[in-house]
């Protein structure tokens, strides 16, 4: 068993994200991975203002589930279709969907994430 807290796990670019298994994505954004094994990984992605991933993504063999914790957010999907999220809400893309999501316009958000499938490569 593994207990964790998502709010606490999850930490800003400008908070010193000094855990071993955080990493500051290309975009700005923090990444803190919690669990990775080989059939799911689970992280929290902290996006401050203005961190956006620019293009859309996704992952040919592993579902995504966003689960959003604090702040507001954008979530697109496939065909462009942009839906503003906030703390409480799911966002689910299947596996192959191109997506993106990110911090709305004036706002930070903090994300849980599970990605859920053996293969979870990213394809632009």
């Amino acid at each position: 068993m593994k207990i964790f807290n998502a709010h606490k796990v999850g930490k800003f670019s400008d908070e010193n994200p000094d855990d071993e298994f955080s990493e500051i994505a290309e975009d700005g954004y923090v990444r803190t991975r919690v669990i990775s094994d080989d059939y799911c990984s689970i992280s929290v992605a902290s996006f401050r203002d203005g961190q956006i991933k620019e293009k859309p993504h996704r992952h040919p063999n592993a579902a995504e589930v966003y689960y959003v914790l604090e702040g507001k957010g954008i979530a697109t999907d496939a065909n462009g279709n942009m839906k503003s999220v906030g703390p409480g809400e799911i966002i689910y893309f299947d596996a192959g969907e191109f997506h993106n999501i990110h911090a709305a316009p004036g706002h930070d958000c903090k994300y849980y994430r599970v990605q859920a499938g053996k293969d979870r490569h990213v394809e632009d």
